[in-house]
């Protein structure tokens, strides 16, 4: 393996805390996280991508929609309801540490790509994780109304060699892919060959260590400004400014945007006015003009003429004009400019006043700007206040921590897991967290992110879930149990403090995160755990809800509360003892025929008395010869208890 790459997997080890997993399996995982952060807006864990032991020329396989990764058909359900057309990708990949392109090995891929696509009675057998992405792409066309063009597949091998165009392999490549491109259900169908080069050029981009240049013309710079090192305004062509925006493979770098508070909206009314001015050359012309411009902010920016150079840059505004010049570039002329302003700033509040004032100027959803308020910012402090061993890190804005190689991504909670955990562990609903996470924030807008919740219970959920997903990860949980984890905090929550929901209750909720705080330190939470997984397997084996909708069930939710409830009424429960019981027992008092104790129990009945006759096995004249005040023996519970004369439980010495 390239000496670089595997430096470059070895943080990314480190990143994820893959130690356990094989070298092969660890840069699959690698693989996985280079290639779909192109298609994702948003974090995404790689483990999702990662296929299943037995799949056959598959190492990773994504269905992105909308620039989401959808592993649920309740997912698929849920962006279906939130927009009218879909941006359909199926995202296929190959991984192999080898220093050598295979022919076989290509043609393995291929097939299993083929094999996805099959009828179930053609397509081989096959396990869970694949058929359930099966299911996903079956109803995506069953719904294919709702498609705005057909999908597209990108097949991707990545391997650490270097690439020959002379070796025959591509022509291989054509033809295995011929009657994937002549078939109609496919708006594009494109192999992209990974050597070590490409590999390490993609890591680079994902971590944002990524220059530009670009001319701008015209340039004026700014006076000035407090928190800000240089900033200019000027134009810039059309044509040079796309290069910004396209990684090596031509294809728009989602990561660029993570900053932007909205994703590419599609071609509604203004992003269909834009596509009609570039198709207009008099209008193309006054382009300028005609549209906003486009506000970057760049951690670094060097000036040579009228070059100009940015490091590490996001563009905050103008996301909606940047796509839709990618899309029609081969329309775009070179009399055709834009306005820019270039930015650096010295610090990220500044950035983050940029982000927001700019982008309040055009109708933005109310929730790609929850996170830049002010009780966001505080339970970001929060987080970085609790100590090293138990530290998470909230990311207010999507993939903010990705530059830092000494974070473990698997401590990183983006808002959407934030949200999900909370409302599953604090509001009892765990059914519900499927759901876009806009659409949660509107749907339960009264009872979250309130200014009177302590910021200790937002983290305590995130930690919980966190630590759930461990278990999953170091195969602690069966993975079949994937599906429930939100059920699982939920219910390790009602076992450890109950289920009562207090929202806007600070006081009551800083005393619940005392306990679930405690039970993680002291390893309480590995009983809350157990106990929890034990209820739900109890409640899948009886509910008559189908498996499919068991996890998405408010039916099955609160069977599950009564499972709990069942196991906590059993542990509060102090009346355990009964006859043919053997325990301790304290003298406390001997009378002429019978000798009063006190049994060393938690059962609150703990008064008891042994009959003369059950002290010894011989004549006894005198009891109080026979014992004494204080002592200690074991012995046997031979008579219910008896609450009317007060006492207590018959027993019998042992002897």
């Amino acid at each position: 393996m390239n000496k670089i790459i595997k430096s470059f997997l070895n943080t990314h080890i480190k990143e994820y805390e893959l130690e356990a997993l094989s070298e092969e399996k660890a840069f699959e995982h690698f693989i996985n996280r280079c290639i779909i952060n192109k298609y994702s807006s948003e974090r995404f864990d790689p483990d999702i991508i990662m296929t299943e032991a037995g799949e056959k020329g598959l190492d990773g396989v994504a269905i992105v929609v909308n620039e989401r990764i959808i592993s649920d058909i309740n997912q698929i359900e849920s962006v279906m309801e939130d927009a009218s057309n879909l941006d359909v990708s199926f995202v296929f990949i190959q991984s192999k540490t080898s220093e050598k392109f295979s022919a076989s090995e290509i043609g393995d891929f291929i097939y299993g790509v083929k094999a996805f696509f099959e009828s179930a009675e053609n397509r081989p057998e096959t396990n869970e994780k694949m058929e359930r992405l099966i299911e996903i792409k079956d109803y995506i066309y069953e719904n294919s109304v709702n498609l705005s063009k057909a999908p597209v597949i990108d097949l991707y091998y990545a391997c650490c060699g270097t690439w020959d165009e002379g070796n025959g392999i591509q022509s291989r490549i054509d033809i295995e892919l011929n009657p994937l491109k002549a078939n109609t259900n496919f708006s594009d169908v494109k192999f992209f060959k990974y050597d070590h080069e490409k590999i390490i050029s993609t890591y680079k981009e994902l971590k944002k260590k990524i220059s530009r240049e670009i001319t701008m013309e015209k340039r004026a710079t700014f006076p000035t400004i407090l928190g800000v090192k240089q900033a200019y305004i000027g134009f810039v062509k059309c044509r040079d400014y796309i290069k910004l925006l396209i990684d090596s493979d031509g294809k728009i770098m989602n990561n660029i945007f993570e900053d932007n508070v909205r994703d590419f909206q599609g071609y509604n009314t203004i992003n269909s006015e834009i596509q009609v001015t570039l198709k207009d050359s008099d209008d193309q012309a006054r382009f300028a003009i005609l549209n906003n411009g486009i506000t970057i902010v760049a951690n670094q920016i060097k000036i040579t003429g009228d070059i100009v150079e940015m490091y590490d840059y996001q563009i905050v505004n103008g996301c909606q004009t940047s796509y839709v010049l990618y899309d029609n570039q081969n329309s775009i002329n070179d009399n055709s400019y834009l306005v820019i302003k270039i930015i650096e700033v010295s610090n990220s509040s500044i950035a983050d006043r940029i982000i927001y004032t700019t982008n309040r100027q055009t109708e933005v959803k109310s929730e790609a700007f929850v996170s830049s308020t002010k009780f966001h910012k505080l339970l970001q402090d929060f987080y970085n206040s609790i100590e090293p061993e138990y530290r998470l890190f909230y990311e207010r804005r999507s993939k903010q921590y990705d530059l830092d190689d000494t974070i473990s991504k698997n401590r990183v909670i983006s808002l959407t897991a934030q949200i999900t955990s909370y409302l599953a562990m604090f509001l009892n609903e765990p059914q519900s967290t499927h759901r876009y996470y806009g659409e949660l924030l509107n749907a339960y807008k009264n009872r979250i992110f309130l200014d009177t919740d302590s910021y200790e219970v937002y983290y305590i959920a995130a930690y919980y879930l966190f630590y759930v997903e461990q278990q999953f990860r170091n195969q602690i949980i069966s993975r079949e149990l994937k599906q429930f984890k939100y059920h699982i905090i939920c219910a390790m929550r009602a076992y450890l403090v109950g289920k009562s929901v207090n929202c806007g209750k600070a006081r009551t909720q800083k005393k619940e995160f005392d306990t679930l705080f405690s039970a993680a330190k002291c390893n309480k939470i590995e009983e809350a755990l157990k106990a929890s997984i034990m209820c739900i397997e109890a409640v899948i084996s009886k509910t008559s809800v189908s498996p499919q909708d068991q996890h998405r069930s408010k039916e099955f939710t609160n069977e599950l509360f009564d499972e709990i409830d069942k196991v906590s009424s059993a542990c509060a429960d102090t009346a355990f003892l009964k006859i043919n019981n053997v325990v301790p027992c304290t003298v406390i008092a001997v009378n002429a025929s019978f000798v009063s104790v006190k049994i060393k129990t938690d059962d609150s009945r703990e008064q008891g008395y042994i009959h003369i006759s059950n002290v010894a096995h011989k004549y006894i004249c005198n009891l109080k010869d026979e014992v004494k005040i204080g002592e200690i023996f074991q012995a046997k519970i031979i008579g219910d208890y008896d609450e009317e004369k007060n006492y207590g439980w018959e027993l019998s010495k042992i002897f």
